[in-house]
């Protein structure tokens, strides 16, 4: 009897251990192929954190001097595989007295092939080249932007858009070409009598759908010279604005730009000659506004809502002087200006000149100064800008 016991209770153990040893050897497996997941990532992914730094002051009669403007905007990369990249822009900047925090742009590029990129989220509208390539502080060659680029009464044309973008460069013999072709949520018609200026204007980057269709758009651009020193871009965008569940329903817009860049070191001045041109029109289909002079809101008016923007943009930088400051030293101009609406209420035409001198310590590290010529509006600018 007690050999029977004896046997059983060896068989238990028997049991145990085996149960233990697999467990054990499941656990060791398991860490094992996380070990392994976790070192191939960390082999095949990168990691950077880039963005760009601004100070900037404002001086002048009606305001007096002030530091108006502090903007700190990080860049997050992350490169899970070599054909992946993701990436987001936090947009951080202080107001009067109050920090404000956005999202520039969050999104997912996925490279195909050499010819082609998919990018999928929200991303900088390939509208014109000032949002897309300048906009960003040390790139900007002025501490301000030209009338008529931003998502105010005045911005003509798109800042972002969230929908998917096909992207991509084709060599054309010596000269070359660009595209940009995106599907995205459409813009929203502003009709809030409160505000008259901004009746009839845009907003864009909506998160929800305005109305039940997508509005499509893109950019070409054609590079002619073998050594890219010139390019010619035409951007459009189409798409209705209204909100589906509104008399406005069946409003739509076309926009149009025209973009020109020319960048050449010229031995005749001694130095970089930089030319930078876009000229914007947006045209909103005719709609009945609620007139902001009638409190009752029972009164209607109507305009051609058709307006436009410009600049056009000419720097030297004597980079081949024999002088170290000369080098460094950079002078800019600057012609844009706003058309707005016949008929529309709250706005006027605007013509604005700014003369700039800038100072590169490295080649995104610069110190601006500028003044800017606005009736009734002149200002004298300095800023700061670091790119990282």
């Amino acid at each position: 009897m007690k050999k029977k016991i004896l046997i059983q209770f060896a068989g238990l153990l028997l049991l145990s251990a085996t149960a233990f040893s697999q467990q054990f050897n499941q656990e060791y497996i398991d860490s094992l192929i996380k070990s392994s997941a976790q070192s191939q990532v960390a082999r095949t992914s990168k990691f950077a954190i880039v963005g760009y730094t601004s100070v900037s002051a404002k001086f002048n009669k009606e305001d007096g001097a002030a530091f108006n403007n502090l903007v700190f905007n990080p860049i997050l990369l992350w490169q899970p595989h070599k054909n992946i990249v993701i990436e987001a822009e936090m947009e951080t900047e202080i107001e009067g007295s109050e920090t404000k925090i956005d999202m520039g742009y969050a999104n997912a590029s996925f490279f195909l092939n050499k010819y082609l990129t998919v990018r999928t989220g929200k991303f900088i509208s390939p509208f014109g080249i000032f949002q897309d390539r300048l906009h960003p502080s040390w790139i900007n060659k002025l501490p301000t932007v030209p009338v008529g680029t931003g998502e105010d009464a005045l911005g003509v044309g798109p800042t972002s858009e969230i929908g998917i973008d096909f992207r991509g460069g084709i060599p054309l013999g010596s000269a070359k070409m660009n595209y940009s072709i995106f599907f995205a949520n459409g813009a929203q018609l502003i009709t809030d009598p409160t505000d008259p200026g901004k009746q009839g204007t845009l907003t864009y980057g909506n998160a929800e759908t305005i109305n039940k269709k997508l509005t499509g758009g893109g950019r070409v651009g054609f590079l002619p010279l073998s050594n890219s020193s010139l390019e010619v871009g035409f951007s459009y965008r189409n798409g209705n604005v209204g909100d589906k569940n509104s008399a406005y329903k069946f409003i739509g817009s076309q926009m149009y730009a025209l973009d020109l860049t020319y960048v050449k070191q010229l031995d005749f001045i001694k130095g970089m000659f930089d030319v930078k041109a876009q000229w914007n029109k947006v045209n909103v289909d005719k709609a009945e506004y609620i007139d902001p002079g009638d409190p009752t809101g029972n009164t209607l008016y109507t305009f051609e809502n058709k307006r436009s923007s410009f600049f056009t943009q000419a720097a030297y930088r004597p980079s081949m002087s024999q002088s170290k400051f000369l080098k460094k030293t950079e002078l800019v101009f600057r012609y844009a200006g706003f058309n707005p609406p016949t008929g529309a209420k709250g706005l006027e035409e605007i013509k604005q000149y700014t003369y700039g001198i800038n100072y590169w310590f490295t080649w995104r590290t610069a110190f601006k100064a500028a003044y800017q010529s606005q009736k009734d509006n002149n200002a004298f600018f300095l800023q700061v800008a670091v790119g990282f």
